[in-house]
């Protein structure tokens, strides 16, 4: 079976939710170009077109078919994490959301499992809503590199972490745009800003221990991981000359890379080729990134990862 593990959609009911909140959610849909999408803006950033399959599920499964995906392991858009927000706002936000996404799934049960989001800026409430998705046939969630200056790591994150090693879920880290200032040019912050932060969040997540401490939690890092199996020389370099390294990892470095899952979204065979050969094909699942602009579409092909994400 061909499941596409990277790939998004916003059911209608949590557009009705957006628009009803628009205020308080910082939420626009500006008519730009007559006869076209509108372009949905939250919080006044990384604006982008909202094209009918986003929201539309018989389109969405059509697209499923004419691209040879028999099931999709569907997620929230980053843009609606609400990690900014007030907690309460966040938390109403991806109540509304999961709400909205399970309401897909009982009229497609076959076709979609899915990602809850959680409002990951209030950690035991993040931790409480994986919990109620879990409970209700959600395989996990997606979530961001942290909140604020706070990544994955830091310890205001345990209760999320000990509910998602207990129920041994999938977590789906997909980064937010950077906002390093050097990234000035046009969409700079999504063409290389999204890969740092993924790499950023992993490196992290190796070098805190949460590797270590919930091996139960499935990661799987969007964009093949970022720019981080292309480096992992340097990182077993490292790993061998400073004693500051050694230290604070309990396996070497490749041992570290081999416990995340990779999604396909890379364009080039040969990078793929690549990341199969450090990783392995078992850590390696289709992803499309669907139907954002910059989707791999169909999804490159590789099935052996898919068991295991799923399964392991």
């Amino acid at each position: 079976m061909t499941i596409d593990c990277h790939i998004h959609a916003i059911p209608e009911a949590m557009l009705a939710w957006l628009r009803s909140n628009a205020a308080r959610a910082g939420a626009r849909f500006e008519q730009r170009e007559p006869g076209k999408p509108p372009i949905l803006i939250v919080g006044g950033r990384w604006p982008f077109e909202l094209k009918p399959v986003f929201h539309d599920l018989d389109q969405f499964l059509a697209a499923l078919d004419a691209a040879g995906i028999e099931r999709a392991l569907l997620s929230p858009v980053p843009q609606l994490f609400f990690y900014e927000a007030e907690p309460a706002l966040a938390r109403e936000a991806a109540r509304a959301y999961n709400e909205a996404l399970l309401g897909w799934q009982k009229r497609a049960p076959q076709r979609l499992d899915l990602l809850a989001t959680v409002p990951l800026n209030d950690p035991s409430a993040a931790a409480d809503e994986l919990a109620w998705a879990m409970e209700r046939g959600m395989r996990g969630a997606i979530v961001g590199p942290g909140t604020a200056d706070r990544l994955l790591t830091d310890p205001v994150f345990e209760p999320f972490w000990r509910a998602a090693d207990e129920r041994k879920v999938i977590l789906f880290l997909h980064p937010l745009l950077s906002r390093d200032p050097r990234l000035a040019r046009p969409q700079l912050p999504n063409i290389i800003g999204v890969l740092w932060e993924t790499t950023v969040a992993a490196a992290d997540l190796i070098f805190g221990g949460v590797l270590d401490r919930y091996p139960n939690a499935r990661i799987l890092l969007a964009h093949g991981g970022g720019y981080l199996p292309y480096q992992i020389g340097r990182f077993e370099r490292a790993y061998a000359v400073w004693e500051a390294v050694r230290q604070q990892l309990a396996e070497p470095p490749l041992a570290y890379l081999r416990r995340f899952w990779y999604d396909t979204v890379l364009w080039r065979r040969e990078t793929l080729e690549y990341l199969c050969a450090v990783v392995g094909p078992d850590r390696i699942v289709p992803g499309s990134d669907f139907p954002f602009d910059l989707s791999v579409w169909p999804p490159l092909g590789t099935r052996e990862g898919s068991s295991t994400l799923f399964t392991e």
